[in-house]
């Protein structure tokens, strides 16, 4: 089983929703309902990221997306031409977003939480940026089906 595909959309928030349910239904086969919704999660706050903070929510811009059956993993990369992340935001990520008073509305943190999940849901996470290219690569191991 290798397969890949190629989607590109355009930094709109209202076209995430298009390449996330072309993602999950490409995988559908391959992972279980809870690796589907996790794989959807990450997608979505990935692709999210990266026309909100990236773009600053700018349409006309390009985001690519390329997913890739592979034998026991899903691998998926997102590429955009956005300024590089920056390091503190990816130093920050080894901090525990979630480690704050839920009971204490005024202070729950307003971002930061998109890199955690993606992190905690997806088995491996790679950055890189470089040559005016940003790529987010995340990988999916699929769990063997019992027989």
């Amino acid at each position: 089983m290798a397969a890949s595909i190629s989607l590109s959309i355009d930094s709109d928030l209202d076209k995430v929703s298009l390449v996330a349910r072309a993602v999950r239904s490409l995988c559908t086969d391959v992972l279980g309902a809870d690796e589907l919704d996790a794989v959807e999660l990450s997608l979505v706050e990935a692709i999210n990221n990266v026309i909100k903070h990236g773009y600053h929510g700018e349409s006309g811009k390009d985001v690519q997306v390329s997913v890739a059956l592979q034998p026991g993993q899903v691998v998926i990369e997102i590429i955009d031409h956005a300024p590089p992340m920056p390091a503190q935001v990816l130093e920050k990520d080894s901090e525990d977003p979630f480690a704050f008073d839920e009971t204490d509305l005024a202070n729950i943190p307003e971002g930061g939480m998109g890199l955690a999940l993606i992190h905690m849901n997806m088995d491996e996470v790679e950055y890189h940026s470089g040559e005016a290219e940003n790529r987010l690569r995340m990988v999916k191991r699929v769990s063997p089906s019992p027989t």
